[in-house]
């Protein structure tokens, strides 16, 4: 039976009423629920990931939201994010939610700023769990992008984009669909200097979908696709040099350009991309003299990318000129090294850098040798193959070096020379020279505090071109003549205890030193003249002067060792007091047959001597004083220039004298003798014809042996092995 019309209109009548009873429902407790806390917590449940506020909005479509004053804000891994609207508006599809999927089909927002900010911690991904709830937001668009912060830079223009993205929670993957932005009249400053103006800026990019957790930070590069589009104007540069060589730049107002069209995918710039920067560029020296030029940037992406930078030459002013090739296309951002090492092309210039080291490194690998500070630097590079090749060559002006050798420290300004040249193998070689026109020598563990000074210490270092093998075959030569030594008391710390001492006197120190890449002498002569030099030795003062022409071979900086065959010591117009009898004219030179040293703790030295002596009453005196022995001890004396053979052993605290013997065709003398801090203790033996005399020292206290003093000495131990 068929409903009546009445029972239609009715029926229609109450479906009306409800619909407009539920609308009205709705009406109440949508708008009620954006304006409660519920609301405001529900959507903060992790405020140290997400936050979001709005001072207020309505609802008046299920599904449809309209939000004013809207802020958000978010920390992911290492990066801060924030993005404000004046009005946000879109839908949410309802039949997604059954499916655990939040879809946005569209948001429009209005007055829109971000920023975007490096954290001070890193916020770890959460680890993948199943079962988390979808965000999608297909399309987030506004036509009034005022700007905002990038990494400190200020972005102000008119914009407009378009972005969509989707992220699963509970560490799920993310994604970001093809997207674009464009902004008109666009101003890019930091610190209050606008550096660009007036950009056009055309962009779209997008991110492939994946797991955060799988690909951190730069790893994410090859997902990535974007293009861009830039025109606008630049700034001038201003370049003030100060005294320390460091450059400080500075935005002025004035008309540079930059243009460019580039486009990346799968982390590589795709051909026929272009990057054209010209800014003009206002440099003040230290003196405050000015002039004017200008930095010409460009970039151009074939199968390689080719960098050019240039400033143009201006006498006595910064110039350079850049020209390079890289092969790939990839961006080097984690392995530019890598990159660099397979490029091609020069460059060329003048410049003051505030680190000089960087660059000397092309040229020397030697930890021993550092170039360090500003300087002025003239260049003219050749690279091929990522190596420095023939006719590459560097100057460096009025820069700070030092070189640490015997465990001293040489520093002082200098300038350096380098130079890739071919060798007389054909194969290319690298030569520095360095020259430091006053320089101080002071102990490696106080450099601050030299204890000589001179002119003109040179380092002549000439090693294989390639980088590779630079250190390997690294050998240097250093020079220096006559550096002052204004108290020879310097050296009592290195001499062995305090029965061998220097009370003063001054001297100069000589040095030609072989070393190669990795510290180890190969061979070397160090010389130390000493002029009145007062000498305390076994308990007796001397005055006069010394010369001590060391020669060192097979040494090694690291461990300390050397060997001395070869060193002379010289002392002469000598003078020395015997029981209140003085004497003056003596003079003995020492000659080391083998030998060895090594100067870091416990501090040893050791080997063979040789010796002349105008006569032996020096050696007498470290026993006894002349009125101790025979009267007949005085005809040994003035027997004339005598020979000398013995070992001697020095280590630590404790210098040792052995197997001393002291002749000439009238007389012969034996003895041995150790000296221990404060302590001398030793044993001697005169002959003069049938007469012989035996002296025992012990602690200071003497005894003579008179008989059968040849059968006692022969019978008391050695004290070297």
């Amino acid at each position: 039976m068929a409903a009546s019309p009445s029972r239609i209109r009715r029926w229609t009548f109450r479906a009306g009423i409800a619909l407009l009873v539920a609308y009205l429902l709705y009406l109440l407790a949508g708008n009620a629920f954006l304006h409660s806390e519920l609301a405001r917590e529900l959507t903060n449940r992790k405020p140290e990931k997400f936050r979001m506020a709005w001072s207020g909005g309505h609802t008046l479509w299920p599904g449809v939201v309209t939000l004013r004053e809207v802020r958000m804000q978010g920390h992911v891994r290492r990066t801060l994010w924030s993005v404000q609207a004046q009005r946000a508006s879109g839908r949410i599809a309802l039949w997604p939610l059954l499916r655990r999927e939040i879809r946005v089909p569209r948001v429009d927002a209005t007055s829109v700023t971000g920023s975007v900010a490096r954290a001070p911690t890193e916020l770890p991904p959460p680890e993948s769990r199943p079962g988390g709830w979808t965000l999608r937001m297909d399309r987030i668009a506004s036509d009034s992008i005022a700007g905002g912060e990038v990494f400190g830079w200020k972005i102000a223009g008119k914009g407009r984009a378009e972005v969509g993205f989707s992220k699963q929670f509970r560490g799920g993957p993310a994604e970001l669909f093809a997207s674009e932005a464009h902004f008109l009249d666009t101003t890019a400053s930091r610190d209050g200097e606008d550096w660009l103006r007036d950009m056009r800026v055309d962009a779209t990019f997008a991110l492939a979908r994946h797991l955060s957790a799988e690909y951190p930070g730069l790893a994410k590069l090859p997902l990535f696709s974007a293009t861009l589009e830039i025109d606008g104007k630049t700034v001038v540069l201003r370049s003030t040099l100060d005294e320390t060589g460091r450059y400080r730049f500075d935005a002025v107002p004035g008309e540079g350009r930059i243009t460019g069209t580039l486009a990346l995918s799968g982390g590589e710039l795709a051909q026929g991309g272009t990057l054209r920067v010209h800014a003009p560029l206002h440099a003040i020296d230290p003196a405050g003299v000015e002039s004017s030029n200008a930095l010409e940037l460009s970039l151009d992406v074939a199968e390689g990318m080719h960098l050019r930078a240039q400033v143009p030459e201006r006498p006595e002013h910064m110039s350079f000129d850049l020209d390079l090739q890289l092969p790939g296309r990839a961006l080097p951002l984690q392995d530019w090294r890598q990159r660099l090492v397979q490029a091609t092309g020069t460059a060329s210039g003048r410049w003051q850098v505030p680190s000089i080291g960087a660059l000397v490194r092309l040229f020397a690998q030697a930890d021993w040798l550092a170039l360090e500070g500003s300087g002025t630097v003239e260049a003219d590079l050749r690279l091929a193959g990522g190596r420095l090749v023939e006719g590459s060559r560097l100057q460096a002006r009025d820069v700070e070096a030092h070189a640490d050798v015997l465990g001293n420290r040489f520093s002082g300004r200098a300038q350096a020379d380098a130079v890739i040249e071919a060798g007389e193998d054909g194969q290319a070689r690298s030569r520095v020279n360095l020259a430091m026109q006053r320089f101080g020598v002071a102990p490696g563990s106080a450099p601050s505090r030299p204890y000589v000074e001179g002119n003109d210490l040179r380092v002549d270092l000439v090693s294989d071109a390639r980088l590779d093998r630079m250190r390997e075959t690294s050998q240097a030569r250093i020079r220096f003549n006559r550096a002052r030594i204004p108290d020879l008391a310097v050296f009592n710390p290195y001499l062995p205890n305090d029965k061998l001492r220097f009370g003063g006197g001054s001297g100069t120190l000589t040095g030609d030193l072989r070393v190669d890449g990795e510290g180890d002498v190969g061979e070397g002569t160090l010389r130390v003249d000493g002029r009145n030099a007062r000498l305390a030795v076994a308990g007796i003062d001397l005055r006069g002067d010394v010369a001590i022409d060391g020669r060192l071979r097979r040494g090694s900086l690291e461990r300390g060792n050397f060997e001395l065959g070869g060193t002379r010591v010289s002392a002469r117009n000598l003078a020395f007091t015997d029981r209140g009898t003085s004497r003056t004219g003596w003079w003995a030179t020492l000659d080391l047959d083998g030998g060895h040293v090594a100067w870091k703790q416990p501090s040893s030295a050791g080997g063979k001597l040789r010796a002349r002596m105008k006569d032996v009453d020096f050696l007498l005196a470290m026993f006894a004083d002349r009125a101790d022995y025979p009267a007949w001890i005085g005809k040994v004396v003035d027997a004339g220039e005598v020979r000398l053979d013995g070992r001697w052993e020095w280590r630590g605290d404790t210098l040792v004298l052995d197997r001393m013997r002291a002749e000439n065709e009238r007389f012969q003398l034996d003895a041995r003798m150790k000296l221990q801090g404060r302590d001398r203790s030793g044993d001697l033996y005169a002959k003069w014809g049938v007469l012989g005399v035996g002296v025992e020292l012990q602690g200071g206290e003497r005894k003579l042996h008179l008989r059968k003093a040849r059968e006692w000495y022969d019978g008391r131990p050695h004290l070297l092995r």
